[in-house]
């Protein structure tokens, strides 16, 4: 079926780049790191490594709130859709909450997990590391938005816009704010984390205008109380 094939090309192909976006941009994130020299890589690792896990979380409630907005979209049901939206977007960010407090009030056992009890430069990754993971408990709040706002649009077969949208956040805003917080402004390791957050945020405000200021108006109009 070369005509369904084609759709399914268009709808995936921008999803793929947007994946590679911000994968680039935590390996460009590494680089700069490395920069620093190796214990703040190492202490960058580990904090991001904890924030992965934690993320998990949200692209699970990414990858339903897709399923429920497409479930919603192909029955042209606005009601229905918005009532999903904010349950995903208030479950993630529930989590995030969690997360950070977590992340706040027990920093350094969670980095120690990942260190050998010798590990000769225990005490400079701990004082880094520490402070990445305070900037990890922000990111959770901003990357848990957009991820949730991304799987919202993918639902609604809203691909290419987003795509555009999480490049330009991820690399134009993003990338050289991490840049000049970390090397301009000297703030080193904690400085390219909140370009970073910086950078998601756009991004989460951006996908959530898109989503509540665009897409769903085409649908017409809603009441979540309604779904």
């Amino acid at each position: 079926d070369w005509e369904m094939l084609a759709r399914v090309f268009r709808l995936g192909l921008p999803i793929g780049f947007t994946g590679l976006s911000e994968v680039g941009l935590f390996a460009a994130s590494a680089v700069m790191m490395g920069w620093l020299g190796t214990v703040a890589l190492a202490a960058h690792g580990i904090a991001l490594q904890l924030a992965s896990i934690t993320f998990m979380v949200h692209l699970g409630i990414s990858n339903v709130a897709t399923i429920r907005a497409g479930n919603a979209y192909g029955r042209r049901d606005p009601a229905h859709l918005a009532r999903g939206a904010i349950t995903a977007t208030v479950m993630s960010a529930l989590v995030a909450v969690l997360t950070i407090f977590v992340f706040v009030m027990w920093p350094e056992p969670l980095i120690n997990l990942f260190m050998q009890r010798d590990e000769p430069a225990r005490d400079q990754i701990l004082v880094i590391g520490v402070g990445l993971l305070a900037m990890a408990s922000l990111f959770q709040l901003v990357d848990g938005a957009q991820a949730v706002a991304l799987g919202i649009l993918r639902g609604v077969q809203d691909t290419t816009v987003p795509m555009l949208l999480a490049g330009f956040s991820y690399w134009i805003v993003g990338m050289p704010a991490s840049y000049l917080l970390g090397f301009v402004f000297d703030l080193e390791g904690v400085g390219v984390w909140l370009g970073l957050v910086f950078g998601l945020g756009v991004a989460a405000v951006l996908l959530n205008a898109r989503f509540w200021g665009s897409v769903l108006k085409r649908l017409g109009p809603t009441d979540p109380a309604a779904a």
